[in-house]
C-alpha cells in the first residue's frame, strides 16, 4: 500500500461519514418543518427604540391596527408600565372589527384592574374564540374605564414601521409606531394540516410525500458523489514515493 494512498484514504472516510450525517439530517429538518406553526401570527415584540406610550384618557386614547392571519383569535397579548407614583383605577379593552373600513363593530371588551395590568411584564386580554377571524382588520383600543379611569398606567411601543399591516393609534390617529402586542390563536401545525390535506385530498397528499423523499434520495446521491470525489493530489503527495 503506497503512503499516498494511506494519507487520502482518511480524508475521503471523513467526508463519507459527514456526508452519511447530512443526509440523515435532512428527514429531522422535515420532521421540525411538520412540527412547525403553519401560520404566522400578528404581533410586535418590543424593539430597541421603545418608549412609553401617554396614559390612556378619554381626550387621549390608544389602540393598535392589526390584521389576523387565523381563524379564532383568542387574546392579545400586550406591555403594560407604571408610570407616576400611584397605580388606580382600571382600563377598558376593546377588541373592534375594523375590516369594512368605514365603521367600527364591537366584537370584545373588558376592564381590566391597573394593578392587575402591571403585576407582570406583559399582560394577556383574553376572551371567547373569534371563530372566523383570519383575513379581517381589528383595532385594540385602550381607553380609561368609565367606571374608575385608570391612572399611573402605559404602555410600551417601538418607534418605526415595524408591523406592515397595522399601527399604533394615539388620540384616533396612526402614528410612525406599533404598540408591544401579540395576537393569539390556535395556528394548527403544517402536519396537522398535512393529516388534513391527505384524508380530503389523498392523491396531492401522496404526490407531495413523492416529492418529499425523491428530494432526499437526489440529495443522498449528490453528497455520495461529492464525497467520493478526489481532491487533486498536493504538492507533498506528490512527491511521496511508493512504499515496497
Amino acid at each position: 500500500m503506497s503512503l499516498s494512498r494511506s494519507i487520502g484514504a482518511k480524508p475521503r472516510s471523513l467526508a463519507r461519514r459527514w456526508a452519511g450525517i447530512g443526509w440523515w439530517t435532512v428527514p429531522l429538518v422535515y420532521a421540525l418543518l411538520l412540527a412547525a406553526p403553519s401560520v404566522t401570527l400578528p404581533g410586535d415584540d418590543l424593539g430597541i427604540r421603545r418608549f412609553q406610550t401617554p396614559q390612556p384618557t378619554a381626550d387621549v386614547p390608544l389602540g393598535q391596527t392589526f390584521t389576523m392571519t387565523g381563524d379564532g383569535l383568542d387574546a392579545i397579548e400586550v406591555f403594560p408600565t407604571a408610570v407616576g407614583k400611584q397605580v388606580s383605577g382600571s382600563v377598558l379593552f376593546v377588541l373592534y372589527d375594523d375590516t369594512d373600513g368605514s365603521r367600527l363593530t364591537h366584537v370584545r371588551s373588558a376592564d381590566v384592574r391597573a394593578e392587575d395590568l402591571i403585576k407582570a411584564p406583559s399582560y394577556r386580554f383574553e376572551f371567547p374564540p373569534i371563530l372566523d377571524s383570519e383575513g379581517r382588520s381589528y383595532r385594540l383600543g385602550l381607553v380609561p374605564s368609565a367606571i374608575a379611569p385608570a391612572e399611573g398606567v402605559a404602555f410600551w411601543a417601538t418607534k418605526g414601521e415595524r408591523y406592515a399591516t397595522g399601527s399604533l393609534r394615539i388620540n384616533n390617529r396612526d402614528r410612525w409606531a406599533d404598540l408591544g402586542f401579540r395576537a393569539y390563536a390556535p395556528a394548527p401545525s403544517i402536519w396537522r394540516l398535512f393529516m388534513t390535506l391527505w384524508d380530503e385530498r389523498p392523491v396531492r397528499a401522496y404526490i407531495l410525500s413523492g416529492s418529499l423523499i425523491a428530494v432526499w434520495l437526489l440529495l443522498g446521491l449528490v453528497i455520495r458523489e461529492l464525497a467520493g470525489m478526489e481532491d487533486t493530489p498536493g504538492l507533498a503527495a506528490s512527491v511521496l514515493t511508493e512504499s515496497r
